[in-house]
């Protein structure tokens, strides 16, 4: 019978979103904000277990977004403003002391508000089907995240620095990665310009 894989998933909220000129976790989405329903959208895939990586405002976030009593597990790196490649490396290692048996972990962004957890599985059932190490996004001249990578990398990503994330791993032609194409609704929200964009483009959707 095939083992059924634990895998954890790192939701990366760390950042100060300057570009914002407000809290980007905290912006109004849906029925709360960007970081609680990308926390409703992983909780809802396959993934076993959920883990939130906080760093700018984290004591702000975490009360605003009542995760204690919600009981999410929250990893807050001091060294946040190192980058996401150093969040990344911070969460890893932060995880894998409380799940060493882990099989593989899934990277996904806090400011991809359009995510369904729809795809999350798609990603999750290429990884366990094919002898791919990573299952990655595809948006046409990169790859990115969600990502998905097997525990043959986590020390790698357990090393990552600066501000790049794990682009190393995922644009690194060696290595056995999938990647699946990006759907029309995985786009980054980084400043305000575009959160009023998606604003109206939400609103003009869902009008008769």
């Amino acid at each position: 019978m095939k083992k059924e894989l634990h895998i954890a998933v790192l939701v990366m909220a760390a950042g100060a979103s300057r570009r914002m000129n407000g809290i980007k976790q905290l912006m109004p989405w849906k029925d709360s904000n960007f970081l609680l329903e990308t926390i409703k959208t992983v909780e809802k895939s396959n993934a076993a277990s959920v883990h939130v990586v906080l760093g700018s405002n984290a004591k702000l976030i975490r009360r605003e977004c009542n995760l204690n009593e919600k009981k999410i597990d929250v990893i807050v790196n001091p060294n946040w403003s190192n980058g996401l490649g150093n969040s990344i490396a911070y969460g890893v290692k932060a995880l894998l002391k409380k799940l060493p048996s882990v099989d593989a972990i899934l990277i996904c962004l806090a400011d991809q508000p359009l995510l369904d957890h729809n795809y999350l599985n798609s990603l999750i059932n290429v990884f366990e089907n094919n002898s791919c190490k990573i299952a990655a996004t595809n948006y046409g001249k990169k790859i990115g995240v969600p990502a998905l990578f097997s525990n043959i990398h986590f020390q790698h990503l357990s090393q990552l620095e600066g501000d790049f994330g794990a682009k190393e791993l995922l644009n690194n032609d060696e290595l056995s990665i999938i990647s699946l194409e990006a759907l029309d609704g995985i786009i980054d929200i980084d400043t305000k310009l575009e959160y009023n964009e998606l604003i109206n483009r939400t609103n003009a959707e869902i009008k008769p």
